[in-house]
């Protein structure tokens, strides 16, 4: 039990035996614990050296332990300190790492690597040691199948945060062959989307270094790129972001139909929200009361995977739940207004 703060099974006992009661000597200590009396005395020693133990004066001289609650807690804190002076020195060695490893200026920004077992590679070095992994997900899986993804299993549980948008098609096709585990996946905390289509595979950690690969796979071994700096990176970040953000939520999304998620009446909602009417307005006129009218706009948001009824306005018009005339004007309850017709992107480079 108290092997962490660095005393032995011995130290211990005789430390436990002296806490129900002092002892004359290391002899009355070894005959109540059954301990060699050399090994009491050696014992001792490190014990009075720790400040555990003490030897107070008087007839008969004897051994009592110190209170454990002041001086065990003390070893803690010294303990404690100790942890963080290796994890300041960790974290120096993995920033040195960064500047002069092979994510360094000096290192090929992009290289190219074949093979299967090649990729696998690379794509446990990319996990390790990751505090965020975002990937785009399509199928099928030609390095590591959902079973065999340990790396991602031992991450999520140390707590690196795994945001993934699934293709719709991968979803569809998931068999008992190849599954995805999503379940799985979604109790260990990976944060899951799902989107029509994805342009290629794709998995960056903490926005430094990517592996991407291709949907189209050349003949024989299959090929992927692993980028590390520069432009490249930069794009790859930019495509993650805007596919993460116009994907829906799962399970939301994976209950949808798959030509679009809203009922006729969600589209009826959604039309008379963008039309500047208020929840009380839309409540009399289907009858229903205002927190029914309430507790579905908040559906639709969820849905939506925004946080406030503007940002489902921009959502619906870029998920095409509505015409692009029929973003503008958008008011709820909480009298949000004016939500443009349609977004644009830059002009150039």
């Amino acid at each position: 039990m108290l092997e962490s703060l660095g005393l032995d099974a011995v130290q211990e006992q005789v430390y436990v035996c002296l806490l129900r009661a002092p002892a004359a000597d290391a002899a009355a200590v070894a005959a109540r614990t059954g301990l060699d009396p050399g090994e009491v005395g050696r014992a001792l020693i490190g014990l009075e050296a720790d400040g555990l133990v003490s030897r107070r004066p008087g007839r008969p001289r004897g051994y009592h332990a110190a209170p454990p609650d002041v001086t065990l807690n003390l070893m803690v804190l010294q303990r404690l300190d100790e942890f963080r002076r290796v994890q300041l020195a960790v974290e120096r060695l993995a920033a040195e790492h960064r500047a002069h490893g092979p994510g360094a200026s000096g290192a090929e920004p992009v290289e190219a690597v074949e093979g299967a077992a090649a990729i696998a590679d690379r794509y446990r070095q990319i996990q390790r040691g990751a505090r965020e992994v975002s990937s785009l997900v399509a199928g099928p899986a030609v390095v590591v199948t959902a079973s065999d993804n340990t790396g991602q299993r031992d991450a999520l549980r140390a707590g690196v945060r795994y945001r993934a948008a699934y293709e719709r098609a991968t979803l569809e096709v998931e068999s008992a062959d190849n599954p995805l585990l999503l379940e799985e996946w979604a109790a260990l905390g990976e944060e899951m989307r799902v989107t029509p289509e994805v342009p290629l595979k794709l998995v960056i950690a903490d926005r430094r270094i990517a592996l991407a690969l291709p949907r189209r796979q050349p003949p024989g071994a299959p090929v992927g790129l692993v980028v590390r700096t520069g432009i490249l990176l930069e794009a790859l970040n930019w495509l993650f972001d805007r596919v993460w953000a116009t994907a829906l939520p799962v399970p939301a999304a994976m209950g949808a139909a798959p030509d679009g998620p809203l009922s006729a009446s969600d589209r009826r909602l959604l039309a008379l929200l963008l039309t500047g009417c208020t929840d009380q307005a839309i409540a009399s006129q289907w009858g229903v009361s205002m927190r029914t009218v309430q507790r579905r706009v908040q559906r639709l948001i969820a849905l939506a995977g925004v946080q406030t009824r503007l940002q489902l306005g921009w959502q619906a018009a870029r998920l095409g739940w509505i015409e692009p005339e029929g973003a503008a004007g958008f008011e709820g309850a909480s009298g949000v207004a004016g939500v443009p017709a349609a977004v644009e992107g830059p002009s150039g480079v």
